[in-house]
């Protein structure tokens, strides 16, 4: 991970193609809007998971756990509510474990809009 910009409360961020950032929740709720490659969120305590791509926008709240996979090189703007803080509810082996089962996780697939059509 790679801190490109940061104030206070955002943040734009980078991810090389293939990270993992482990399942973790944090005591905010947090917006993100992808602005270059791909990747996939596991939201753990929903059962859902998103793939988003370059334009897509997702919400996470707080407290929800959620693990990601970056597909590609990948930007992303994110703006959270209160002091930045991050909690880990398992290990990157754990995760990769767990990815690598994907197949298998009863997930439900949502789609995510792009940010243009989104009623703002």
């Amino acid at each position: 991970m790679k801190i490109v910009r940061e104030s206070p409360t955002s943040a734009i961020v980078s991810f090389k193609a293939g990270s993992v950032e482990p399942a973790h929740h944090h005591t905010f709720g947090h917006d993100l809007v992808v602005m270059k490659g791909s990747k996939r969120v596991w939201n753990l305590g929903k059962k859902t998971k998103y793939d988003l791509g370059v334009g897509d926008y997702l919400f996470t709240p707080a407290g929800d756990v959620h693990r990601v996979k970056y597909f590609e090189d990948t930007e992303f703007f994110i703006k959270w509510e209160g002091q930045w803080d991050i909690f880990f509810d398992e290990d990157l082996e754990v995760a990769k474990s767990a990815i690598e089962k994907e197949a298998e996780d009863g997930f439900e697939w949502i789609k995510v809009k792009y940010i243009e059509d989104m009623e703002l």
